[in-house]
């Protein structure tokens, strides 16, 4: 329920309603107020008085600065500027759940269409940049048994903006769809992810946007999180190898910062 809170339709209408939150979730109505007003009453939501409506609270913000992520999303700050200036667009920091992708920090460029980015938005990792980035540092076991639990996962609900035609991922409930048409292609695509250092996602999330990332690595040279950013496809047509490097230096900086490694060429 506070992941349908945080759903960029909740920040566009400052917040849902008992009615919708049910329809999002598929609950009863009846249970989903009740449950509501529990969350309202120790602060994890609030409740506007004149709209009814519910959104996300200030003791859940709290609670989620003190976690890792949070602190990666501060310290990502620096770099993502840097990755905007480069390329004139948004960029963003984001890390993996299960089978989603949490966008944690978000700089928008002065110039984007979105003022109120991307954070706490979450997407289905098998069809965006990121989690094809941030999947391809699994060994080949642990990549199936994340197919066999992740890959059919039910998507989530179209993200509704304040524009006229709404930001749709393509798996969305009405055309049902994995990441590849099976588990030996899936493993073909992120062979491909670690031969570039980065992934590339053509349309796939967002149609005519070419979203790119890239692996952020810890001291233990591990992965932790991806940078991205993505340009519309009739500004950068097929040249998707000078964007991937941008974003790929973008996240080598940053993983020099968290104290990674350096292996390679920097």
């Amino acid at each position: 329920m506070l992941e349908v809170l945080s759903f960029a339709e909740a920040f566009t209408y400052g917040g849902l309603g008992v009615n919708r939150v049910a329809e999002l979730t598929e609950r009863d109505k009846g249970q989903i107020s009740r449950v509501l007003k529990t969350l309202a009453s120790s602060g994890l939501v609030d409740r506007d008085d004149k709209t009814l409506r519910y959104s996300l609270g200030p003791r859940l913000y709290s609670m989620a600065m003190r976690t890792k992520e949070a602190h990666l999303a501060l310290l990502s700050e620096p770099r993502l500027f840097e990755l905007v200036a480069q390329t004139q667009e948004t960029a963003h920091l984001n890390v993996l759940r299960g089978g989603r992708v949490l966008t944690t920090k978000t700089v928008v460029a002065a110039q984007a269409l979105r003022r109120s980015g991307w954070d706490g938005i979450v997407s289905a990792a098998g069809s965006t940049a990121s989690g094809r980035v941030m999947l391809a540092g699994l060994s080949d076991e642990e990549i199936k048994l994340w197919w066999m639990e992740h890959a059919e996962d039910d998507p989530l609900p179209a993200l509704q903006t304040s524009f006229t035609k709404p930001l749709e991922p393509i798996n969305r409930k009405v055309k049902r769809q994995l990441p590849a048409k099976n588990l030996k292609a899936f493993l073909k695509i992120l062979q491909g992810v670690r031969d570039l250092g980065y992934a590339i996602s053509d349309g796939e999330f967002q149609p005519g946007i070419v979203d790119a990332a890239a692996p952020v690595r810890d001291s233990s040279n591990m992965i932790v999180a991806a940078i991205s950013t993505g340009v519309p496809k009739e500004r950068i047509g097929n040249q998707f190898d000078p964007l991937g490097q941008l974003v790929s230096g973008a996240a080598l900086r940053f993983s020099t910062d968290l104290g990674a490694p350096i292996i390679g060429p920097a």
